[in-house]
Protein backbone atom coordinates (compact mmCIF):
# COMPACT_ATOMS: atom_id res chain seq x y z
CA UNK A 1 0.00 0.00 0.00
CA UNK A 2 1.38 3.00 -0.84
CA UNK A 3 0.84 6.90 0.33
CA UNK A 4 -1.71 8.19 -1.74
CA UNK A 5 -0.06 11.69 -3.21
CA UNK A 6 -2.12 14.79 -2.06
CA UNK A 7 -3.13 17.19 -4.67
CA UNK A 8 -5.35 20.27 -4.04
CA UNK A 9 -3.14 22.76 -2.48
CA UNK A 10 -4.54 22.40 0.53
CA UNK A 11 -1.82 22.22 3.37
CA UNK A 12 -3.64 19.36 5.48
CA UNK A 13 -4.48 17.20 2.44
CA UNK A 14 -1.41 15.48 2.69
CA UNK A 15 -1.69 14.28 6.53
CA UNK A 16 -4.84 13.32 5.42
CA UNK A 17 -4.05 11.10 2.52
CA UNK A 18 -1.76 9.65 4.50
CA UNK A 19 -4.24 9.10 7.33
CA UNK A 20 -6.74 7.17 5.09
CA UNK A 21 -3.40 4.94 2.95
CA UNK A 22 -2.87 3.85 6.95
CA UNK A 23 -6.22 2.83 7.62
CA UNK A 24 -6.32 0.74 4.94
CA UNK A 25 -2.98 -0.54 5.90
CA UNK A 26 -4.52 -1.71 9.17
CA UNK A 27 -7.86 -3.14 7.39
CA UNK A 28 -5.86 -5.07 5.04
CA UNK A 29 -3.52 -6.41 7.89
CA UNK A 30 -6.63 -8.27 9.50
CA UNK A 31 -7.67 -9.80 6.42
CA UNK A 32 -5.86 -12.94 7.51
CA UNK A 33 -5.66 -14.29 3.99
CA UNK A 34 -3.86 -10.93 2.89
CA UNK A 35 0.23 -10.53 3.72
CA UNK A 36 0.61 -6.71 3.58
CA UNK A 37 3.71 -4.78 3.97
CA UNK A 38 4.57 -2.72 6.36
CA UNK A 39 4.02 1.32 6.37
CA UNK A 40 7.76 1.74 7.51
CA UNK A 41 8.76 -0.05 4.11
CA UNK A 42 6.27 0.81 1.23
CA UNK A 43 5.96 4.41 2.53
CA UNK A 44 9.66 4.96 1.54
CA UNK A 45 8.31 5.04 -2.24
CA UNK A 46 6.30 8.61 -1.79
CA UNK A 47 7.72 8.82 -5.39
CA UNK A 48 5.80 6.27 -7.44
CA UNK A 49 7.66 7.07 -10.79
CA UNK A 50 9.47 4.35 -10.74
CA UNK A 51 6.82 2.16 -12.06
CA UNK A 52 4.89 -0.93 -9.88
CA UNK A 53 7.12 -3.55 -11.26
CA UNK A 54 10.13 -1.66 -9.70
CA UNK A 55 8.41 -0.94 -6.54
CA UNK A 56 6.96 -4.53 -5.80
CA UNK A 57 10.12 -6.29 -6.78
CA UNK A 58 11.87 -3.91 -3.96
CA UNK A 59 9.16 -4.41 -1.91
CA UNK A 60 8.08 -8.27 -2.60
CA UNK A 61 4.89 -7.70 -3.11
CA UNK A 62 2.74 -9.18 -5.88
CA UNK A 63 0.35 -6.15 -5.74
CA UNK A 64 0.52 -2.45 -5.51
CA UNK A 65 -2.18 0.16 -4.34
CA UNK A 66 -1.74 3.63 -5.20
CA UNK A 67 -3.82 6.57 -5.62
CA UNK A 68 -4.23 10.47 -4.87
CA UNK A 69 -6.52 12.52 -3.23
CA UNK A 70 -7.71 15.38 -3.95
CA UNK A 71 -9.60 18.35 -1.71
CA UNK A 72 -12.20 20.96 -3.56
CA UNK A 73 -13.67 23.02 -0.87
CA UNK A 74 -16.14 20.90 1.36
CA UNK A 75 -15.63 17.34 -1.09
CA UNK A 76 -12.53 15.52 -1.59
CA UNK A 77 -11.86 12.99 -4.38
CA UNK A 78 -9.76 9.84 -3.87
CA UNK A 79 -8.75 8.06 -6.84
CA UNK A 80 -7.38 4.81 -6.08
CA UNK A 81 -5.90 1.84 -7.76
CA UNK A 82 -5.09 -1.60 -8.06
CA UNK A 83 -2.07 -3.16 -10.19
CA UNK A 84 -0.66 -6.67 -10.36
CA UNK A 85 3.59 -5.89 -9.85
CA UNK A 86 4.41 -9.18 -12.48
CA UNK A 87 3.06 -7.25 -15.05
CA UNK A 88 1.92 -3.92 -14.59
CA UNK A 89 -1.41 -4.49 -15.36
CA UNK A 90 -4.14 -2.54 -14.05
CA UNK A 91 -6.64 -4.55 -12.21
CA UNK A 92 -9.12 -2.76 -10.54
CA UNK A 93 -9.30 1.31 -10.12
CA UNK A 94 -12.02 3.49 -8.78
CA UNK A 95 -12.97 7.02 -7.52
CA UNK A 96 -14.27 8.03 -4.33
CA UNK A 97 -15.94 11.53 -3.96
CA UNK A 98 -17.60 12.66 -0.63
CA UNK A 99 -18.47 15.58 1.06
CA UNK A 100 -16.00 16.66 3.85
CA UNK A 101 -18.13 16.75 7.13
CA UNK A 102 -16.48 14.97 9.80
CA UNK A 103 -13.06 14.15 9.06
CA UNK A 104 -12.32 10.92 11.13
CA UNK A 105 -16.04 9.34 10.05
CA UNK A 106 -14.99 10.18 6.44
CA UNK A 107 -11.66 8.31 7.16
CA UNK A 108 -12.97 5.67 8.81
CA UNK A 109 -15.79 5.35 5.82
CA UNK A 110 -13.11 5.36 2.73
CA UNK A 111 -10.93 3.28 4.06
CA UNK A 112 -12.84 0.57 5.27
CA UNK A 113 -14.67 0.71 2.15
CA UNK A 114 -11.80 0.27 0.22
CA UNK A 115 -10.20 -2.36 2.28
CA UNK A 116 -13.29 -4.69 1.94
CA UNK A 117 -13.13 -4.08 -1.89
CA UNK A 118 -9.28 -4.63 -2.11
CA UNK A 119 -9.70 -8.07 -0.80
CA UNK A 120 -12.64 -9.09 -2.79
CA UNK A 121 -10.85 -8.13 -5.80
CA UNK A 122 -6.99 -9.09 -5.11
CA UNK A 123 -8.69 -12.91 -4.32
CA UNK A 124 -10.16 -12.58 -7.89
CA UNK A 125 -7.08 -11.84 -9.32
CA UNK A 126 -5.23 -14.56 -7.37
CA UNK A 127 -8.19 -17.24 -8.75
CA UNK A 128 -7.34 -16.60 -11.80
CA UNK A 129 -3.58 -16.79 -11.43
CA UNK A 130 -4.12 -20.41 -10.21
CA UNK A 131 -5.33 -21.17 -13.88
CA UNK A 132 -1.86 -20.85 -15.19
CA UNK A 133 -0.46 -23.69 -12.84
CA UNK A 134 -2.12 -27.79 -13.48
CA UNK A 135 -4.18 -28.94 -11.10
CA UNK A 136 -1.56 -31.77 -9.90
CA UNK A 137 1.22 -29.01 -9.24
CA UNK A 138 -1.47 -26.66 -6.66
CA UNK A 139 0.01 -25.95 -3.74
CA UNK A 140 -2.33 -25.36 -0.48
CA UNK A 141 -2.34 -21.45 -1.57
CA UNK A 142 -3.55 -22.07 -4.62
CA UNK A 143 -6.25 -25.42 -4.29
CA UNK A 144 -7.76 -22.71 -2.12
CA UNK A 145 -8.12 -20.20 -4.53
CA UNK A 146 -9.37 -22.60 -7.41
CA UNK A 147 -11.87 -23.94 -5.27
CA UNK A 148 -13.24 -20.11 -4.57
CA UNK A 149 -13.54 -19.70 -8.57
CA UNK A 150 -15.66 -22.75 -8.56
CA UNK A 151 -17.87 -22.09 -4.99
CA UNK A 152 -18.20 -18.39 -6.86
CA UNK A 153 -19.93 -19.85 -9.84
CA UNK A 154 -22.55 -21.59 -7.73
CA UNK A 155 -23.79 -23.83 -9.93
CA UNK A 156 -24.59 -27.67 -8.39
CA UNK A 157 -21.35 -29.03 -10.80
CA UNK A 158 -18.77 -25.93 -9.18
CA UNK A 159 -19.79 -26.40 -6.11
CA UNK A 160 -18.92 -29.59 -5.95
CA UNK A 161 -16.05 -29.96 -7.45
CA UNK A 162 -14.78 -26.68 -5.30
CA UNK A 163 -15.25 -28.60 -2.13
CA UNK A 164 -12.77 -31.03 -4.07
CA UNK A 165 -9.85 -28.76 -3.88
CA UNK A 166 -11.15 -27.64 -0.67
CA UNK A 167 -10.67 -31.64 0.83
CA UNK A 168 -7.04 -31.86 -1.48
CA UNK A 169 -5.34 -28.45 0.63
CA UNK A 170 -6.98 -30.11 3.86
CA UNK A 171 -5.42 -33.61 2.84
CA UNK A 172 -1.94 -31.32 2.15
CA UNK A 173 -2.47 -29.24 5.14
CA UNK A 174 -5.17 -30.34 7.87
CA UNK A 175 -4.29 -27.11 10.12
CA UNK A 176 -4.45 -24.04 7.81
CA UNK A 177 -6.68 -22.04 8.93
CA UNK A 178 -7.54 -20.46 5.00
CA UNK A 179 -8.43 -24.22 4.61
CA UNK A 180 -10.71 -24.97 7.57
CA UNK A 181 -12.68 -21.69 7.05
CA UNK A 182 -12.94 -22.27 3.09
CA UNK A 183 -14.31 -26.12 4.17
CA UNK A 184 -16.73 -24.19 7.04
CA UNK A 185 -18.37 -21.67 4.71
CA UNK A 186 -18.91 -24.67 2.06
CA UNK A 187 -20.69 -26.97 4.06
CA UNK A 188 -22.77 -23.92 5.92
CA UNK A 189 -23.58 -22.94 1.90
CA UNK A 190 -24.88 -26.67 1.56
CA UNK A 191 -26.85 -26.04 4.98
CA UNK A 192 -28.41 -22.57 3.80
CA UNK A 193 -29.64 -24.01 0.73
CA UNK A 194 -31.15 -27.54 2.75
CA UNK A 195 -32.65 -25.27 5.35
CA UNK A 196 -30.42 -25.39 8.42
CA UNK A 197 -29.48 -29.60 7.69
CA UNK A 198 -28.16 -30.04 11.64
CA UNK A 199 -25.19 -32.44 10.25
CA UNK A 200 -23.63 -29.63 7.94
CA UNK A 201 -24.01 -27.26 10.57
CA UNK A 202 -22.02 -29.88 13.10
CA UNK A 203 -19.35 -29.72 10.42
CA UNK A 204 -19.14 -25.94 9.91
CA UNK A 205 -18.94 -25.36 13.71
CA UNK A 206 -16.59 -28.38 14.07
CA UNK A 207 -13.84 -26.51 11.08
CA UNK A 208 -14.73 -22.70 12.49
CA UNK A 209 -13.74 -23.99 16.25
CA UNK A 210 -10.02 -25.36 14.65
CA UNK A 211 -9.70 -22.67 12.67
CA UNK A 212 -10.18 -20.75 16.15
CA UNK A 213 -7.53 -23.03 17.26
CA UNK A 214 -5.09 -22.18 14.96
CA UNK A 215 -5.74 -18.65 14.85
CA UNK A 216 -8.01 -16.91 17.60
CA UNK A 217 -7.71 -13.32 15.70
CA UNK A 218 -9.07 -14.31 12.49
CA UNK A 219 -12.73 -12.63 11.91
CA UNK A 220 -13.81 -15.54 9.89
CA UNK A 221 -14.43 -18.32 12.29
CA UNK A 222 -16.27 -16.07 14.76
CA UNK A 223 -18.69 -15.17 11.96
CA UNK A 224 -19.16 -18.31 10.61
CA UNK A 225 -20.02 -20.18 14.25
CA UNK A 226 -21.98 -16.81 14.84
CA UNK A 227 -24.06 -18.21 11.49
CA UNK A 228 -24.36 -21.42 12.41
CA UNK A 229 -25.84 -19.82 15.87
CA UNK A 230 -28.32 -18.00 13.35
CA UNK A 231 -29.15 -20.85 11.82
CA UNK A 232 -30.05 -22.87 14.73
CA UNK A 233 -32.22 -20.54 16.17
CA UNK A 234 -29.72 -18.87 18.57
CA UNK A 235 -29.71 -15.09 17.86
CA UNK A 236 -28.27 -13.89 21.31
CA UNK A 237 -25.26 -16.39 21.02
CA UNK A 238 -24.68 -15.33 17.37
CA UNK A 239 -24.34 -11.76 18.39
CA UNK A 240 -21.57 -12.15 21.09
CA UNK A 241 -19.73 -14.45 18.22
CA UNK A 242 -20.34 -11.71 15.43
CA UNK A 243 -19.51 -8.79 17.46
CA UNK A 244 -15.80 -10.76 18.33
CA UNK A 245 -15.96 -11.07 14.50
CA UNK A 246 -16.94 -7.25 13.67
CA UNK A 247 -14.22 -5.71 16.46
CA UNK A 248 -11.40 -7.96 14.65
CA UNK A 249 -12.29 -6.83 10.90
CA UNK A 250 -14.73 -4.07 11.50
CA UNK A 251 -14.44 -4.03 7.02
CA UNK A 252 -15.71 -7.86 7.28
CA UNK A 253 -19.32 -7.58 5.19
CA UNK A 254 -20.48 -10.99 5.56
CA UNK A 255 -20.18 -10.06 9.50
CA UNK A 256 -22.15 -7.02 9.44
CA UNK A 257 -24.21 -9.16 6.99
CA UNK A 258 -25.50 -11.34 9.67
CA UNK A 259 -25.40 -9.45 12.79
CA UNK A 260 -28.20 -7.90 11.07
CA UNK A 261 -30.06 -11.14 10.48
CA UNK A 262 -29.49 -11.70 14.43
CA UNK A 263 -31.00 -8.77 15.55
CA UNK A 264 -33.90 -9.45 12.81
CA UNK A 265 -34.50 -12.56 14.46
CA UNK A 266 -34.58 -11.08 17.53
CA UNK A 267 -36.99 -8.58 16.76
CA UNK A 268 -34.79 -5.89 16.13
CA UNK A 269 -35.63 -4.64 12.84
CA UNK A 270 -34.69 -0.74 13.00
CA UNK A 271 -31.42 -1.81 14.67
CA UNK A 272 -30.84 -4.87 11.98
CA UNK A 273 -31.31 -2.44 8.97
CA UNK A 274 -27.79 0.17 9.66
CA UNK A 275 -25.81 -3.31 9.28
CA UNK A 276 -27.51 -4.07 6.27
CA UNK A 277 -26.76 -0.98 4.75
CA UNK A 278 -23.63 -1.23 6.06
CA UNK A 279 -23.08 -4.26 4.02
CA UNK A 280 -23.95 -2.82 0.82
CA UNK A 281 -21.28 -0.08 1.41
CA UNK A 282 -18.50 -2.35 2.20
CA UNK A 283 -19.55 -5.19 -0.46
CA UNK A 284 -21.54 -3.68 -3.61
CA UNK A 285 -19.93 -6.70 -5.84
CA UNK A 286 -20.38 -9.20 -3.56
CA UNK A 287 -21.68 -12.07 -4.99
CA UNK A 288 -24.23 -12.98 -2.06
CA UNK A 289 -25.31 -9.29 -2.07
CA UNK A 290 -29.07 -11.18 -3.02
CA UNK A 291 -29.50 -12.43 0.19
CA UNK A 292 -28.25 -9.21 2.14
CA UNK A 293 -31.28 -7.34 -0.11
CA UNK A 294 -33.24 -10.23 0.70
CA UNK A 295 -32.37 -9.50 4.75
CA UNK A 296 -32.98 -5.56 4.52
CA UNK A 297 -36.36 -6.49 2.72
CA UNK A 298 -37.57 -8.04 5.78
CA UNK A 299 -36.38 -5.07 8.14
CA UNK A 300 -38.36 -2.94 5.86
CA UNK A 301 -41.26 -4.84 5.99
CA UNK A 302 -41.31 -5.40 9.76
CA UNK A 303 -41.13 -1.07 9.97
CA UNK A 304 -43.82 -0.92 7.75
CA UNK A 305 -41.25 1.34 5.20
CA UNK A 306 -42.85 -0.95 1.69
CA UNK A 307 -41.63 1.89 -0.71
CA UNK A 308 -38.00 0.65 0.59
CA UNK A 309 -39.36 -2.75 0.88
CA UNK A 310 -40.28 -3.07 -2.53
CA UNK A 311 -36.96 -1.38 -3.78
CA UNK A 312 -35.03 -3.56 -1.90
CA UNK A 313 -36.80 -6.85 -3.45
CA UNK A 314 -36.30 -5.40 -6.25
CA UNK A 315 -31.98 -5.04 -6.06
CA UNK A 316 -31.85 -8.87 -4.62
CA UNK A 317 -34.07 -10.21 -7.40
CA UNK A 318 -32.12 -8.44 -10.09
CA UNK A 319 -29.22 -10.13 -8.51
CA UNK A 320 -30.98 -13.39 -8.05
CA UNK A 321 -34.65 -13.78 -9.80
CA UNK A 322 -34.58 -16.76 -8.37
CA UNK A 323 -34.37 -15.96 -4.89
CA UNK A 324 -37.94 -16.69 -3.33
CA UNK A 325 -37.81 -14.84 -0.29
CA UNK A 326 -37.41 -11.61 -1.97
CA UNK A 327 -40.11 -11.93 -4.42
CA UNK A 328 -41.85 -13.58 -1.60
CA UNK A 329 -41.72 -10.34 0.84
CA UNK A 330 -42.20 -8.07 -2.08
CA UNK A 331 -45.34 -9.55 -3.10
CA UNK A 332 -46.97 -8.70 0.49
CA UNK A 333 -45.16 -5.17 0.47
CA UNK A 334 -46.89 -4.55 -2.89
CA UNK A 335 -50.45 -5.89 -1.34
CA UNK A 336 -49.61 -3.59 1.71
CA UNK A 337 -48.96 -1.01 -0.64
CA UNK A 338 -52.43 -0.93 -2.48
CA UNK A 339 -50.87 -2.37 -5.56
CA UNK A 340 -52.78 -5.27 -5.89
CA UNK A 341 -52.36 -5.71 -9.51
CA UNK A 342 -48.62 -5.65 -9.47
CA UNK A 343 -48.93 -8.42 -7.14
CA UNK A 344 -50.71 -10.90 -8.02
CA UNK A 345 -48.23 -10.50 -11.44
CA UNK A 346 -45.12 -10.84 -8.81
CA UNK A 347 -47.83 -13.89 -7.61
CA UNK A 348 -47.88 -15.13 -11.20
CA UNK A 349 -44.02 -15.21 -11.65
CA UNK A 350 -43.83 -16.59 -7.95
CA UNK A 351 -45.79 -19.56 -8.67
CA UNK A 352 -43.89 -20.60 -11.82
CA UNK A 353 -40.59 -20.49 -10.66
CA UNK A 354 -41.50 -21.95 -7.18
CA UNK A 355 -44.29 -24.66 -8.36
CA UNK A 356 -43.32 -26.94 -4.47
CA UNK A 357 -43.10 -24.11 -2.30
CA UNK A 358 -44.95 -24.05 1.03
CA UNK A 359 -45.15 -21.50 4.06
CA UNK A 360 -43.87 -23.86 6.55
CA UNK A 361 -40.63 -22.46 4.39
CA UNK A 362 -41.20 -18.54 6.07
CA UNK A 363 -42.70 -20.24 9.41
CA UNK A 364 -39.43 -22.10 9.72
CA UNK A 365 -37.35 -18.81 9.90
CA UNK A 366 -35.99 -19.13 13.45
CA UNK A 367 -37.47 -15.48 14.73
CA UNK A 368 -37.74 -15.57 18.31
CA UNK A 369 -41.19 -14.32 18.53
CA UNK A 370 -43.32 -16.60 16.05
CA UNK A 371 -45.52 -13.69 15.33
CA UNK A 372 -43.20 -12.25 12.95
CA UNK A 373 -43.67 -15.11 11.08
CA UNK A 374 -47.17 -15.30 11.02
CA UNK A 375 -46.92 -11.21 9.81
CA UNK A 376 -44.75 -11.95 6.77
CA UNK A 377 -46.82 -14.66 5.87
CA UNK A 378 -50.22 -13.04 6.25
CA UNK A 379 -49.11 -10.00 4.07
CA UNK A 380 -48.31 -12.99 1.02
CA UNK A 381 -51.64 -14.01 1.74
CA UNK A 382 -53.74 -10.89 0.79
CA UNK A 383 -52.14 -11.78 -2.60
CA UNK A 384 -54.45 -14.99 -2.83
Amino acid sequence: MLPFQGNGGEHDIGYMADGIAEDIIYGLSNTKWLSVIAKGSSFQFRDDTLGTRVIGNALGARYIVSGTLMRNGGQIRLNTSLADASNGRLVWSQRFDRDLVDIFNLRDQIGAEIVSILDKEVDRAEQARTFQVPWESLETWQLVRRGRWHMNRRTRGDTEMALEFFQKAYREDPNSSAVLNELAWWYFWRAWLRFGDSDDLNKVEQFARKALLMDSLDARPHAHLGAVDIMRGEPRSAVDHLEEAIHINPSFAFARSAMGSAQLLLGNAASAIPFFLDTERLSPFDLYRFHNLGELTAAYSFVENWPAAIAAADRSLNLSPGYFYARFLKIGALMRSGRPEQARREMAIFATRHPDFSEERVRWIPFTDKTANEFLVANFQLAK
